[in-house]
C-alpha cells in the first residue's frame, strides 16, 4: 500500500470508502458468524429438549413394560395353575375311565366265554357238515377248472368252415348301426360328375345258383368243408374288438376289412393251397383288398413291370426329353379312377388283375328299406330316373339307388371290370356287367335276414360266404375284350352325385317309416348243404355237367362268361371256329399258307417266341427250331415290316373275347404291358403301349434299341418296332395309340442271383459294359432293371427309357441325346467318365444284394 500522506484528496477520498466498506464486510460477517452460533445453539438445545423427551419417553415406555410383565407372570402364574387344575381333573377323569374299561373287560371276558361255550357246542353239531362242504368245494373247483380248460381249448383250437363263417356272422350281426345326425357323418357339397350310366338295371334272378355253384365245387373237398382249417375263436374275437359303430364311410371301410374282406382273403388263401379246389375252380393265385387301382407304380419304369412277367405267359421318358404333364393323359370316359372307391386284386404270376369294385355307403346315407324298395324290379335311368318328377318314398328310393348302382358303374367299365358290390354293412347289392355293357345285373342280400335257422345253405348267406363265392365267380371269368371297352364308348352320361341327390330328398321322405318289401332268393339246387354233410361231395364229372338249365328268363346273355382257367383249359383242345374275330376273315389264308396247325391256342397259355426267333425274323436269318411256337411261322420267317403291317391290322378287328392281345396288368409312368400273338404266323410276344402324349418318348426308346441292335438278344432284348394302332386300344382308363414290340427279356434277377452269386454280378458287369462300347449310357444301372432268361441263362438289361448315347458316337438325328454341357466340362477336369461312374454305382448295387 502507497503511504497516506502521498495520497491526493480524490484518491484519500476512495481509499477510505473502500475501508469503510471493508469494515462494513468485516462487520456484517461477524454478525452473519453470530447468528450461526446462535442457531447452532438454538438448534443443539431443541435437540437436547427431544433427546430428553425422548429419554422420558424411553422410561414411560419401560415402566409399561415392567407393569405388562409383571401382569404376564401373573397370567403364567393362573394358567399354571389352571393347568395343575386340569390335570388333576384329567387325573380323576382317566382313573374313571379305567375303572369303566376295567367293568367293560370283565363284561367281554364274559361275553367271549359264553360265545366260546356256544361255538364249542355249534362247532360239535357242524362238525359232520364241514367234511361235506369241503368235498363239494373241492369238486366245484375240479370242474371250474375243467371247463376253463375246456374254453380254452375251444377258443385255440382251429375250426371247420361252419364255425368260421358263423362266428363272423355273429360279428356282422352285432355291428351298432348309428342313424343319429349328430352322430353320423354328413357329405361334402360337390358338383354333379358326368358318369357313364347303365340302359338298363336288372334283376340278376339266377344270382343264388351261380352262388351255389361256387360252393357245390368247394364242397367236394373234404378237407375245406369239414377239417378245421380255419382261425381260432381268439382269433375270431380280437376281430370283433376292431370293429365300429357304422357312422362314416371309414369306419364301414375299417369293420368291412376286419370282419369281411380279410376273412374272404384268407378263404381264398385256404382254397389255393387245395390243389384239387384250386383246379376245379382255376383259381391263378390269392386275392388282396386295396384302396386304388393303380396296376402299376407310377414312380416306376415300365420296362421294371416289363421284368415281372413270367415265361409261360423300356420306357418313359429321357432327362434331356421334354415330360408331358401325366394331366395330359387322355382318359376314356367314365369315373375310372377314383381313390374311395375300393377294388379286390387277384395276385398271380401275370401280376395284380382287378376283380371286383367295391363302393361302400353307410347305412345312415343308404337303408336297407331304400335298397329293398329301389331295387324291387329292372329300372331304366332314362325312363325311371333321370330328369323325372317324381314324388313319394319309392321313387326317392330308386332315384338313390339308380344314382350308387351308376357310382359304381361307371367305375367299372371305366376300369373294365365287371364285377362289383355296394355294401352298407347290412346290405349287400352284388353287380356284374356281363357280354353288353349298357346293362348291369344286380341283386339284393341282407345277410341278417338272408340268415334263416331253418334253412339249409343258411351259412351261405353270410356276408362273408356271399362275398367269397362272389369273388370267386370273378376268377372264373375273363377279362372284357377290346369290343366290348368300345362298347363302353356308346354309353350315355348322367350328372349325378349321391351325396348332392341324397341332400335333395326331403327329410320327411327319407325318414318315412317303412316296412321293407325284401325277400331273399330262395337257393334252389342243394336238398342239403355243402358245408354241412359230405353226401353232396359228387365227382368232378357230375358236378361240372350239372344242369344249365335256368328259370331267368330275362338274362339274355346267358351264363357268366366262363372262368379264366377254365377257359383256358378248354381251348387247348378246342378247334379254332375263327381267326380273332369273325371280321378277321383277310387272315386266314395267310394263315393256312404259312402251315398253321387249325387249332388255335388260348393266347395267355402260348409261350413266348425265342429271341433268336424274333431277330431271325427282324434281320431276315434263319428260323430258330428251338422256338416253341415254331411250327406256326412255317417255312420261313416274314419280313419285320410285314409283321408290323399284320399285327396291326389284327389289332385293328380282333377285339373280341378271344383276341390274340391281352394285357398283363403290369403298367408304368408312361404304358403298359400286353401280351400278343400274331393269329395267322404264331409270333408271340409283348408290346409296350403307350397314349399319343407319350410317343415321342416311346420313339425315342425305339431308337435307342436300333443303336445297340447288335446287342438284341444277348443283353437286351429284341425290338421289333412301332405301329401306330388303326383301332385305340382300350385299358385301365387309359387310350393307348402305339405299341412297341419286344421279345420277352425274362424274370426279375433277383429270384436268380442267390443261386448264382459272384457269377451273376460278373455276367451283369460284362452286360453293363458291353453296353457301354456302344456308348450308350443307362442312366438308371439298378438291380431293378436287370432280367434273368431261363431260357438263354443269361441275364438281360430292360427300361432304356433314359438311356444317353456319347456324342463321341451321336445317335443319328436324336438331338436329346445329345451330352450336356456341364458334363462335358467335368470330364474336362479329369474326373471319372459317366460310364464308370455307372459301373461303380451298379457294383455297390450288386454287392448290397449279395
Amino acid at each position: 500500500m502507497e503511504n497516506i500522506d502521498d495520497l491526493n484528496p480524490e484518491e484519500l477520498r476512495r481509499w477510505a470508502l473502500e475501508q469503510k466498506h471493508r469494515l462494513e464486510a468485516a462487520e456484517a460477517a461477524l454478525l452473519e458468524k453470530d447468528r450461526k452460533l446462535e442457531d447452532e445453539e438454538r438448534k443443539r438445545k431443541e435437540e437436547e429438549g427431544k433427546r430428553k423427551d425422548e429419554e422420558r419417553k424411553r422410561k414411560e415406555e419401560e415402566g409399561k413394560r415392567k407393569d405388562e410383565e409383571r401382569k404376564r407372570k401373573d397370567e403364567e402364574r393362573l394358567r399354571k395353575e389352571e393347568e395343575r387344575l386340569r390335570k388333576e381333573e384329567e387325573r380323576l377323569r382317566k382313573e374313571e375311565e379305567r375303572k369303566r374299561k376295567e367293568e367293560e373287560r370283565k363284561r367281554k371276558d364274559e361275553e367271549r366265554k359264553r360265545k366260546d361255550e356256544e361255538r364249542k357246542r355249534k362247532a360239535a353239531e357242524d362238525h359232520s357238515h364241514q367234511q361235506d362242504r369241503r368235498r363239494e368245494i373241492a369238486e366245484n373247483i375240479a370242474l371250474d377248472e375243467r371247463r376253463r380248460r375246456e374254453i380254452a381249448e375251444k377258443s385255440s383250437r382251429r375250426l371247420t368252415i361252419q364255425e368260421y363263417l358263423e362266428s363272423y356272422h355273429s360279428i356282422d350281426a352285432s355291428v351298432p348301426i348309428i342313424t343319429d345326425p349328430t352322430q353320423t357323418t354328413k357329405g361334402e357339397t360337390t358338383n354333379p360328375v358326368g358318369r357313364l350310366y347303365p340302359r338298363r338295371i336288372i334283376q340278376w334272378h339266377n344270382f343264388s345258383e351261380k352262388q351255389e355253384e361256387i360252393w357245390d365245387i368247394l364242397s367236394s373237398s373234404l378237407s375245406f368243408s369239414s377239417q378245421p382249417l380255419f382261425p381260432s375263436r381268439q382269433a375270431v374275437e380280437h376281430d370283433m374288438l376292431k370293429i365300429k359303430p357304422l357312422n362314416s364311410e371309414m369306419a364301414l371301410h375299417d369293420t368291412q376289412v376286419s370282419t369281411v374282406e380279410s376273412v374272404v382273403k384268407h378263404l381264398v388263401d385256404i382254397v389255393h393251397k387245395d390243389p384239387s379246389l384250386r383246379s376245379r375252380l382255376g383259381l391263378q393265385g390269392t386275392v388282396e383288398f386295396e384302396s386304388h387301382t393303380n396296376l402299376g407304380s407310377t414312380d416306376t419304369s415300365l420296362s421294371y413291370s416289363l421284368a415281372q412277367i413270367p415265361m409261360g405267359s423300356a420306357a418313359s421318358g429321357i432327362e434331356n426329353l421334354e415330360q408331358p404333364n401325366q394331366a395330359t393323359h387322355q382318359k376314356v370316359r367314365g369315373k375310372g379312377n377314383r381313390a374311395d372307391q375300393f377294388c379286390i386284386y387277384s395276385t398271380s404270376s401275370h401280376g395284380k388283375i382287378p376283380l371286383v369294385a367295391i363302393e361302400y355307403k353307410p347305412p345312415h346315407k343308404l337303408t336297407q328299406v331304400q335298397v329293398a324298395t329301389g331295387l324291387t324290379s329292372d329300372i331304366e335311368p332314362d325312363r325311371d330316373v333321370i330328369n323325372q318328377n317324381g314324388e313319394g318314398f319309392e321313387f326317392a328310393s330308386k332315384w338313390l339307388t339308380s344314382a350308387v348302382v351308376t357310382q359304381l358303374f361307371s367305375y367299372m367299365v371305366g376300369k373294365g371290370i365287371q364285377y362289383g358290390y355296394v355294401c352298407t354293412g347290412e346290405t349287400f347289392v352284388f353287380l356284374n356287367i356281363r357280354d353288353d355293357p349298357s346293362c348291369v345285373y344286380y341283386s339284393v342280400c341282407i345277410p341278417k335276414l338272408d340268415f334263416e335257422d331253418d334253412y339249409e345253405t343258411r351259412l351261405h348267406r353270410t356276408a362273408v360266404a356271399q362275398v367269397f363265392a362272389f369273388v370267386l365267380q370273378a376268377t372264373r371269368s375273363t377279362p372284357p375284350s377290346q369290343a366290348w371297352r368300345n362298347a363302353v364308348l356308346n354309353l350315355d352320361v348322367w350328372c349325378v352325385e349321391y351325396d348332392d341327390i341324397l341332400k335333395r330328398i326331403p327329410e320327411t321322405v327319407r325318414k318315412e317309416k317303412r316296412v321293407s318289401p325284401y325277400k331273399p332268393q330262395r337257393w334252389k339246387g342243394f336238398k342239403r348243404s355243402p358245408i354241412r354233410t359230405r353226401s353232396r361231395c359228387l365227382p368232378v364229372e357230375s358236378v361240372t355237367r350239372r344242369s344249365t338249365s335256368d328259370d331267368d328268363t330275362d338274362d339274355h346273355d346267358g351264363d357268366i362268361p366262363s372262368p379264366s382257367a377254365d377257359y383256358v383249359s378248354r381251348q387247348k383242345d378246342k378247334p379254332a371256329t375263327r381267326q380273332g374275330t369273325g371280321s378277321s376273315k383277310g387272315q386266314s389264308s395267310s394263315s393256312n399258307q404259312q402251315g398253321h396247325s387249325g387249332n388255335r391256342q388260348n393266347v395267355q397259355t402260348r409261350p413266348f417266341c425265342t429271341h433268336k426267333c424274333l431277330q431271325g425274323m427282324a434281320l431276315g436269318g434263319p428260323m430258330d427250331q428251338e422256338c416253341p411256337n415254331a411250327l406256326d411261322h412255317g417255312n420261313k420267317h416274314i419280313s419285320q415290316q410285314e409283321f408290323l403291317s399284320l399285327v396291326r391290322d389284327q389289332l385293328a378287328v380282333d377285339l373280341g373275347d378271344n383276341a390274340d392281345c391281352i394285357p398283363l396288368y403290369l403298367s408304368g409312368a408312361r404304358g403298359s404291358i400286353f401280351k400278343v400273338r400274331l393269329s395267322s404266323h404264331g409270333y408271340t410276344l409283348v408290346a409296350k403301349g403307350v397314349q399319343k402324349v407319350d410317343v415321342a418318348l416311346l420313339s425315342h426308346e425305339e431308337d435307342v434299341y436300333d443303336h445297340i441292335r447288335n446287342l438284341q438278344g444277348i443283353f437286351v432284348p429284341v425290338c421289333l418296332g412301332i405301329v401306330d394302332l388303326i383301332e385305340h386300344y382300350y385299358y385301365d382308363g387309359g387310350i393307348f395309340t402305339h405299341f412297341l414290340f419286344m421279345s420277352y427279356a425274362g424274370q426279375p434277377a433277383f429270384k436268380f442271383m442267390e443261386k448264382a452269386k459272384g457269377d451273376a454280378a460278373n455276367e451283369i458287369i460284362a452286360a453293363f459294359s458291353a453296353l457301354h462300347q456302344y456308348q450308350v449310357l443307362h442312366c438308371d444301372a439298378e438291380l431293378r432293371n436287370i432280367v434273368y432268361d431261363v431260357r438263354t441263362r443269361k441275364y438281360m438289361i430292360v427300361d432304356l427309357e433314359r438311356a444317353r448315347v456319347n456324342p463321341c458316337q451321336p445317335l443319328g438325328t436324336i438331338g436329346p441325346n445329345i451330352q450336356p454341357q456341364k458334363e462335358k466340362q467335368t470330364l474336362a477336369k479329369g474326373r471319372k467318365d459317366p460310364f464308370t461312374q455307372e459301373l461303380e454305382s451298379l457294383q455297390m448295387s450288386l454287392s448290397r444284394c449279395a
